[in-house]
């Protein structure tokens, strides 16, 4: 059993196992990905299928979880809550025919990590109504990450951050190594009286530190319906995402300005960064950010295509603006 769950597939009716669903939910930066990848290098030759959806198009997280070579399935451009539906569930079919065509091995376990702005309540429904899907595909858990840094206040402040924090059969707080231990106890306090049935796991760079355990107690708040509406797509229509990208090498001291300034002026409106960049002298590097808090960059030494992604996903900013003023920086030399 790894941090994830990954059960044992459940028999269906017809006695045919039927491949178990991990749904990874969280709202946005709140490091789905790195525990994803440290899943995956523990998991080995055991590594499940990997379906990952991006609510923007320009693709960055594909890179990162990679695995020899092979990367996700990906559902871009857009939660598959709403948009992205039924984009999804011609993924796990995809998935399906690969295996029954001889194109790629049986994998007993599939890990679908939404967009950071997704309800997890129509997904489920989709794996779980879906005429064909229900047959070869059981959800087995919603495992819902919550940053340590800022997750409080994306809860208080989002309302699809709380329907997330709803959904969830197990919480991961991630990040708990850059807050105090106070901190860290407070957020677990205040995730108990929101969800007292639910496992919380405290991690920090993707690994466990520990796990409580649900104390039986009747949850305070009715769970999220399991509706075959989809989400409402009006619940991003004022989140933006901005894709940047260049094929020269960044020059890091005017990137880190740019990016500087950016959050100096609009840290709580721009609710996520992330890119894999081509910073000179130094080779690609990963960077991850939510909000005013950035990350330490991360050198990656796999295999890496040339050039810089960069995708901001921000609230009520001018995107147009951004994007000249990116420009006018990386000029600078």
């Amino acid at each position: 059993m790894t941090l994830l769950g990954l059960p044992a597939a459940e028999p269906s009716p017809a006695g045919r196992a039927r491949r178990s669903v991990t749904l990874l939910s969280g709202f946005l930066g709140s490091g789905k990905t790195t525990l994803l990848r440290r899943e995956l290098d523990r998991a080995g030759d055991h590594a499940p299928a990997v379906i990952l959806n991006d609510f923007g198009e320009t693709l960055v997280d594909d890179v990162l979880l990679s695995v020899d070579g092979d990367r996700p399935v990906v559902v871009s451009g857009g939660c598959a809550c709403c948009t992205r539906r039924d984009d999804l569930a011609q993924a796990l079919a995809g998935l399906l025919d690969a295996e029954q065509s001889g194109r790629a091995p049986r994998r007993d376990h599939v890990v679908i990590e939404t967009s950071g702005l997704s309800d997890p309540g129509p997904i489920a429904f989709t794996i779980a109504n879906d005429p064909v899907l229900k047959h070869h595909y059981a959800l087995a858990r919603i495992c819902v990450t919550v940053d340590a840094l800022t997750g409080l206040d994306s809860i208080e402040n989002h309302e699809v951050a709380m329907r997330q924090l709803l959904a969830a059969d197990d919480v991961v707080v991630t990040k708990a190594d850059l807050v105090e231990p106070e901190h860290v106890e407070d957020l677990v306090r205040s995730l108990r009286r929101i969800v007292p049935t639910t496992t919380v796991s405290v991690t920090a760079a993707g690994e466990l530190l520990r796990t409580e355990v649900p104390t039986g107690a009747p949850a305070s708040t009715p769970p999220v319906p399991l509706t075959g509406g989809s989400a409402d797509p009006a619940h991003t229509s004022a989140v933006s995402t901005l894709e940047l990208a260049t094929d020269e090498p960044l020059d890091w001291q005017a990137f880190a300005i740019w990016l500087s300034l950016l959050l100096h002026r609009h840290g709580p409106a721009v609710l996520r960064v992330k890119g894999v960049l081509d910073v000179h002298g130094a080779g690609p590097v990963a960077l991850n950010g939510v909000q005013h808090v950035v990350h330490r960059p991360e050198h990656l030494t796999g295999a890496v295509p040339p050039g810089s992604r960069l995708v901001l996903i921000a609230h009520d900013l001018d995107a147009e603006l951004l994007e000249r003023s990116f420009h006018a920086f990386l000029a600078i030399r």
